[in-house]
């Protein structure tokens, strides 16, 4: 009796291990043949460079494909591109403006499950820099009928997109085009000024977004500095009183009085010469001439 009591348990629990086994082999059969909604897959960046990709692509996937009902948007309009066999789905943004653009996807199976997918992208231009214009000086001073020089160097990452301009009144209605050289250098010359000017120079760069730089220039007319009068003097170098700072000659030379000349007889013939006598004073004497005797 003890052995029919254990092999009667033995048979009720391999019984209950084949239940449990039968149950899991039916749990796993149903699960796989289970129809899910449909699955909506895009790896959308969330910033685009504008130029630089044409289209974006999506997938969705389903137990049955060729049941699926699929309607999508961009910006709120049908998109026109049609799904492969594969579920596939190629939209063009080629034509696609800068901004935030929305893309929407409802996916639909044979069984009205229902999956929906949204995605928001914007569409930007690529990072150009700035525009800057560097200067020494925006003062400027310079003598009444003199003339000066603005001068500067315009600064951009491409700098053939730039465009240079002056203006000496208001630069946002008129401009003139100001030459630069290879480096953005500048040279704007102004001669023979009589007032004060100010002088706008504006750089505009970029191939997709302008940045532009103004710069004004404060020109200052001042009057000439009077000069000195020349120091004056007596400039004669043979004078007792030279002055050899003196610019301009004032008539004040002096000189040593020369001595009158020696005074004497001047003749060698005379009885009285004075061989020292510069002057010939009038008082030689000579030897009476012996008047001849008379012939008999």
């Amino acid at each position: 009796m003890a052995d029919d009591g254990v092999a009667r348990s033995l048979f009720l629990a391999g019984l209950m291990v084949v239940s449990v086994m039968v149950g899991i082999l039916f749990f796993d059969v149903e699960k796989e043949g289970q129809n899910l909604a449909p699955i909506i897959e895009g790896e959308i960046p969330s910033n685009i460079l504008f130029g630089s990709i044409d289209s974006l692509s999506l997938s969705i996937t389903d137990e049955e494909m060729g049941g699926l009902t699929v309607t999508a948007t961009l910006d709120e309009n049908p998109i026109q591109d049609m799904m492969d066999a594969d579920g596939n789905l190629i939209i063009d943004i080629s034509e696609l403006k800068m901004g935030s653009h929305v893309i929407k996807v409802e996916a639909t199976d044979s069984l009205g499950q229902e999956s929906r997918w949204t995605t928001v992208f914007i569409i930007e231009y690529p990072d150009e820099g700035f525009t800057v214009i560097v200067v020494s000086s925006n003062e400027i001073f310079v003598e009444r009928g003199n003339g000066t020089t603005v001068s500067g160097v315009l600064v951009h990452q491409s700098m053939e997109t730039c465009e240079l301009g002056w203006s000496d009144g208001n630069v946002d209605e008129f401009s003139l085009n100001l030459p630069y050289d290879e480096n953005g250098r500048f040279d704007l010359e102004f001669s023979d000024i009589q007032e004060n000017l100010t002088i706008s120079v504006r750089g505009t760069c970029g191939t997709w977004v302008d940045s532009s730089e103004t710069e004004v220039f404060n020109i200052t007319v001042t009057e000439p500095a009077e000069q000195p009068e020349p120091a004056r003097g007596c400039t004669d170098p043979g004078a007792n009183n030279y002055d050899e700072s003196a610019e301009e000659d004032d008539g004040s030379c002096t000189y040593d009085e020369e001595p009158e000349p020696s005074r004497g007889c001047t003749d060698p013939e005379a009885n009285n010469y004075d061989e020292s006598a510069e002057e010939d004073d009038g008082t030689c004497t000579y030897d009476e001439e012996s008047e001849p005797e008379p012939v008999s």
